[in-house]
């Protein structure tokens, strides 16, 4: 299936980034590198989408939550969640396809839930345990502290919800998820660069860490690292809930804040290893 755009638009700086992928394809190691090199604040979906107990957000306020995210003016969007895709692309400067093939993919999942597993417990940030008083303490492999989404980390979930169900998504990717990615991307035209292989996302991570030209004011990048409580940052989508504003009401009149803050787990600091281009 071929890409909806083989080419982003070059020479410009890039503001919001969308990373897609199978599981297993080097989402979130590409992304914590990304960030990395080009000083854009990384937002991780998982971090915004899975609660306590990988419990999930109601559809209204899941939205609500994507939408709070697009209108910063500043981001990489790690995750697929091709439900909520268009606009997230509609907002991207580009977007960055990783499509390695679903058995590599799969053993990457499989090798990672074998870390998971045979890892002791690391230190929270700082060396500090979770909130709470818990105790509990993060995966740490030889590769350094693995990523686990944020309250999951905190809560001390298994960091794991089905391995078998992750093994599908990404041996069905190409014949579900990204039918519905390409044609997300197809109605929005946002510009695509689509990876194959590690050594083109290396590539690319190389060409897009070159710096800003028009870094962003004091106040942009304030908001941008996730201080909503100012009022909108960058300006909402027309018709979209303002961010840092209250979520929809829940049935019980309860209403509650977005959380859209940027990542700042420890799993960053090790992800420069895993695409190099050897």
């Amino acid at each position: 299936m071929a890409s909806p755009s083989c080419d982003a638009p070059r020479g410009r700086p890039l503001r919001r980034i969308v990373v897609l992928g199978s599981p297993g394809s080097g989402k979130t190691a590409f992304c914590h590198q990304l960030a990395g090199t080009t000083g854009l604040p990384l937002y991780h979906l998982d971090d915004l989408y899975w609660s306590p107990g990988w419990s999930r957000p109601g559809a209204e306020e899941w939205d609500h939550r994507v939408r709070a995210l697009c209108a910063l003016p500043r981001w990489i969007a790690d995750g697929n969640y091709a439900d909520s895709a268009e606009p997230r692309a509609r907002a991207a400067d580009l977007v960055v396809l990783l499509d390695r093939h679903p058995l590599l993919c799969a053993v990457a999942l499989v090798r990672r839930s074998l870390r998971l597993r045979r890892s002791p417990r690391g230190p929270g940030p700082a060396g500090a345990p979770p909130p709470g008083g818990s105790g509990r303490r993060r995966p740490v492999t030889a590769r350094g502290p693995e990523y686990v989404p944020r309250r999951l980390r905190d809560s001390g979930d298994p960091p794991v919800l089905s391995l078998t169900a992750l093994l599908r998504k990404a041996l069905l990717f190409r014949r579900r998820d990204l039918v519905v990615i390409h044609d997300v991307l197809r109605r929005t035209g946002a510009p695509v660069r689509r990876c194959r292989t590690r050594r083109q996302a290396a590539a690319l991570l190389a060409e897009l860490g070159l710096p800003d030209p028009c870094p962003p004011s004091a106040p942009a990048q304030d908001r941008a690292a996730g201080h909503l409580d100012g009022g909108p940052a960058g300006g909402s989508q027309p018709g979209g809930p303002q961010p840092g504003g209250p979520l929809p009401h829940e049935p019980g009149g309860r209403s509650t804040r977005t959380a859209v803050t940027p990542c700042t787990c420890p799993a960053s600091a090790t992800a420069t290893s895993l695409w190099r281009s050897t």
